[in-house]
């Protein structure tokens, strides 16, 4: 009787093993699922991009120049977008920096919120102050930089006692142009140029 028990219990236990293994095996044996990479829009980083690109909304961009005088590499544009039927309005700039060394390329644009603007006024007049104490140093080289949150970037480099200001805009493939450092206070001038237009609307 014992004996029986044993071979009974030995024979129900093989089965079980047996079923509890196959998936397993079964399991072991599918193909890893690959990834499916989807394309992913950029999230808006400013105000401004965000209710130019908000869905199903009636939007009005009012642009007002602002004189730069760098030539066609680089334009700002004080803006002011307002949506129309949600009565929202948001002020700031556009800029936009073309390759100089590619015509072809399209221009890479970069959006300023108004609060940002100021920080960028204030950003620009340290970066002055601080790039002629590089001249008369030991330092290979020195940068310093101001970036927005909409990808706009001022950077001035010195390498070998040559100083030179550079600009960039768009959060992907930047396009970028350069300007004399002797031009900085010139393009200070220019955003606060757009500055003053703003906070007159």
């Amino acid at each position: 009787m014992r004996v029986l028990f044993l071979r009974s219990f030995a024979v129900v236990t093989l089965a079980l093993a047996m079923i509890a293994g196959h998936p397993a095996r079964a399991w072991a044996q599918r193909p890893t699922p690959r990834s499916i990479a989807v394309p992913v829009e950029p999230i808006p980083q400013t105000l401004i991009e965000a209710l130019l690109t908000e869905p199903n909304v009636v939007v009005v961009a009012d642009y007002y120049w602002v004189d730069t005088r760098f030539g066609p590499n680089l334009r700002i544009d004080a803006m002011i977008v307002d949506a129309v039927d949600a009565k929202t309005r948001v002020k700031g700039a556009r800029v936009q920096v073309r390759d100089p060394e590619s015509r072809g390329r399209q221009d890479g644009t970069s959006y300023i919120d108004l609060d940002e603007l100021i920080k960028l006024s204030r950003g620009l007049t340290t970066m002055m102050e601080l790039a002629p104490k590089w001249t008369f140093d030991e330092r290979r080289a020195t940068e310093s930089g101001i970036t927005t949150a909409g990808g706009f970037r001022l950077a001035v480099r010195q390498f070998a006692r040559v100083p030179r200001a550079f600009l960039s805009t768009g959060l992907i493939d930047p396009v970028v142009t350069s300007i004399e450092v002797a031009d900085l206070p010139t393009l200070k001038h220019a955003f606060d140029q757009a500055i003053a237009i703003l906070n007159g609307k």
